[in-house]
């Protein structure tokens, strides 16, 4: 046996930090918190070595970034759809679910969520209309989705950003 400085990953891979593009499978039962998991036993039956990479794949081409990314802000006032996206990629959906998420780090709806909301606040920094005609111009179902998306993302109501937010002297229509 010998003892290698470690990181678990999950999924019964043991990594190597010394060596970090060589990784060991580590069969069930002998997880992380099993005794000597720290070390790598090479009489052990089932034992593969495997190479992965550090990048973990390609993401997007600038140029399917710079389409997607086109697509999405056209069309944040109606529906935006993964397999329209891919298809401005000229991907699968699968493949670029995976390519999208390894160059945004976020899916694609929450990437989509995130540019409404930017241009949400966007509007309401401008002052104009009430929340639930800015809740539809930016693509969402009513102001209550809208509410409740917002909130995730920024943390309060949408009223209370546009309070706190908005310029001296801007009429506030809620």
């Amino acid at each position: 046996m010998r003892q290698l400085e470690t990181v678990s990953i999950p999924g019964f891979m043991l990594v190597p930090a010394n060596a970090p593009n060589l990784a060991v499978f580590m069969p069930p039962g002998r997880g992380a918190m099993a005794p000597g998991a720290g070390t790598v036993d090479r009489d052990w039956p089932g034992q593969d070595q495997v190479a992965i990479p550090s990048d973990r794949g390609p993401g997007l081409l600038p140029w399917q970034t710079k389409r997607v990314h086109d697509y999405v802000d056209a069309e944040l006032h109606g529906r935006t759809s993964l397999n329209v996206a891919a298809g401005h990629a000229r991907l699968s959906p699968g493949y670029f679910s995976r390519c999208f998420r390894r160059t945004f780090g976020v899916t694609f709806s929450r990437f989509v969520a995130s540019r409404r909301i930017e241009r949400a606040q966007d509007l309401m920094m401008q002052g104009g209309g009430k929340l639930c005609q800015i809740a539809l111009a930016c693509g969402f179902a009513d102001q209550a989705h809208f509410t409740r998306i917002f909130g995730g993302f920024v943390g309060c109501s949408p009223a209370r950003w546009r309070r706190q937010f908005a310029p001296p002297g801007a009429a506030l229509e809620i």
